[in-house]
């Protein structure tokens, strides 16, 4: 079937490039197919016609590319090349989507933890680039457990690699409750931790824009009971799958229609059809409730590290050994002095505070302790101050890190209260 459908395929397309002569292309088509069919022409059955003019299929190159990525005998750059090909083969959607149906996970994950960090690189590459912005590639890829080898990599001596295995945490992360849970369980929260104090300015600014990321999406009162937590994902869940099933049944009758979420009105029956049934994403058809993620962040000491980074030495609050160590290949990059490092870094603090309660009840419910809230204090005050650069024309240290002005005062007002509590 698969000849005759590439068969027809190559006849359409010379047809297309012949000048017209009067015949009818389409009869010829239909009259070359059945002689296909019946065997009458084997001359055009072969496969490798049909590949020689029109091209392989990218799924084809897919198997080919990973084939030589997967062959240790190979030369490393072969090895390295192959890969790269298949990262742009999976830009698009529909083939990342191929990589869960042909059965390409397995090795890909394996592949991250290959001894050539060249190969670990470019496998969390693809790992990354296939769950971007793709939710079926983020719930299928979970099952084949690619984040402990992606947590591994984060303390790899290659820091390409270590760049790359953040880029993959941060798509399969993102509105993926499930993932979060997962990498919660691994303490992934403590090797976030690490990456903020990572030689590499480039890899703590990605982790402080992924904390920022997870905090923003997470949907929890902090502090609030996990276990009504889970009541509510669960009930979400149920009442979800319960709408999708009952919406497939009234509509099992119609093949035509996809699944509809309302019927038509009976005041108007000439009115529009039925609306689609939105589902929404499948990370978030998952059932798992969602981890609360400023309390991770409190609890694994993220937040302390985020604002030791971005106070200078001697600031109120700040301990030396708080500090954390310059950035850069020779150790002289302060992190705070990295706008953008700092821009995402305070965005990071400032989206924690924002999800807490103004007064005592939002410091009490993560447990702030008086350390943490002195930090606090001394970043707001810090934040209120001139900028790093006096030249700029910026009107304070807020300005310079490009923090509107409703998001600074709001923040500072919220610890102030609890300054004074």
């Amino acid at each position: 079937m698969a000849n005759q459908k590439n068969a027809q395929e190559l006849l359409k397309w010379g047809l297309q490039h012949t000048p017209d002569n009067g015949v009818d292309g389409s009869a010829s088509v239909a009259q070359i197919s059945a002689d296909i069919e019946a065997g009458r022409r084997p001359d055009l059955s072969d496969p490798r016609l049909y590949e020689a003019i029109m091209g392989k299929s990218e799924a084809q190159m897919m198997q080919e590319e990973l084939a030589v990525a997967l062959d240790a005998t190979r030369p490393l750059d072969d090895r390295c090349t192959a890969l790269d090909n298949f990262e742009m083969l999976i830009e698009t959607i529909d083939n990342a989507n191929n990589i869960t149906s042909m059965k390409m996970w397995t090795p890909l994950v394996e592949l991250l933890s290959a001894s050539e960090p060249r190969i670990q690189t470019a496998a969390a590459w693809i790992v990354g680039t296939a769950v971007q912005n793709n939710d079926k590639g983020q719930v299928a890829i979970l099952a084949f457990s690619p984040l402990a080898p992606l947590l591994d990599l984060l303390r790899s001596d290659d820091t390409q690699t270590r760049s790359k295995a953040m880029y993959a945490l941060s798509g399969l992360l993102k509105h993926n409750p499930a993932a979060v849970k997962q990498f919660q369980d691994m303490d992934g929260w403590s090797r976030l931790r690490g990456a903020l104090l990572d030689p590499n300015i480039t890899l703590r600014r990605k982790t402080a824009f992924l904390i920022n990321t997870l905090l923003f999406q997470d949907p929890n009162v902090p502090g609030s009971s996990s276990r009504a937590a889970n009541r509510s994902a669960e009930a979400t869940t149920a009442s979800t799958r319960s709408s999708t099933s009952t919406a497939l049944t009234t509509t099992a009758v119609a093949p035509a229609s996809s699944a509809t979420a309302v019927a038509p009105s009976s005041s108007d029956p000439r009115g529009p059809g039925p609306a689609p049934l939105e589902r929404g994403p499948e990370t978030m058809l998952t059932g798992v409730a969602h981890p609360d993620v400023a309390v991770a962040v409190l609890e694994s000491g993220l937040l302390r590290t985020l604002l030791s980074s971005l106070l200078p030495a001697g600031a109120a609050g700040v301990d030396d050994d708080d500090l954390p160590p310059a950035a850069g290949p020779d150790g002289d990059i302060e992190a705070r002095a990295d706008l953008d490092f700092a821009e995402k870094a305070t965005r990071a603090i400032l989206t924690f505070t924002a999800k807490l309660d103004d007064g005592q009840p939002g410091r009490t419910a993560v447990g702030l302790d008086d350390g943490i809230v002195r930090l606090l204090a001394a970043l707001a005050a810090d934040l209120r101050g001139a900028p790093l650069d006096p030249n700029a024309g910026f009107k304070a240290r807020w300005d310079e890190l490009s923090i509107e002005r409703d998001a600074f005062e709001a923040f500072d007002s919220r610890v102030s209260t609890w300054t004074a509590a």
